[in-house]
This record gives structure tokens, sequence and C-alpha cells, in this order.
């Protein structure tokens, strides 16, 4: 039983971190592409409030999932 949970735990949590990385991925190509008339503020304001915060949290999902799935070794 508690294996079931934890292989469900799993796969919830890859699905969030998946969903996490293609956040990711995108607000990176928007900052990239984002057109020098916006300024440079709107710039620093994407990277720094969204981006970077959510590249941590994809960090945290990752290091999750890998204490999880060592707990189901």
């Amino acid at each position: 039983m508690a294996l079931i949970l934890i292989e469900e735990v799993l796969i919830g949590v890859e699905e969030a971190k998946d969903a996490l990385a293609q956040a990711v991925m995108t607000l990176d190509m928007i900052v990239e592409d984002l057109h020098p008339r916006l300024g440079d503020n709107l710039k620093a304001v994407l990277e720094g409030d969204f981006l970077g915060p959510l590249k941590t949290r994809l960090e945290a999902m990752e290091q999750l999932l890998d204490e999880v799935a060592a707990t189901a070794d």
C-alpha cells in the first residue's frame, strides 16, 4: 500500500515539475525576446520577480523528486 502511495506521489511531483519547467522555459523565452522599447525595467522585473523564483522552485521540486524516489528504492 505504501509503495502505491509513493508511486502516486512520484507521478504527481513529476507532473508538477514538468509544468514548472515549461513555465520557466516560456518565461525565459519571453524575457529573451522582449523588445527593447519595453525597457530594461520590465526585463529586470520579469527576471527578478518571476523567472528567478520559478527556477528556484524548479530546483526544489527536482530535489523533492529525488528524495521521494530514493524513499521508494
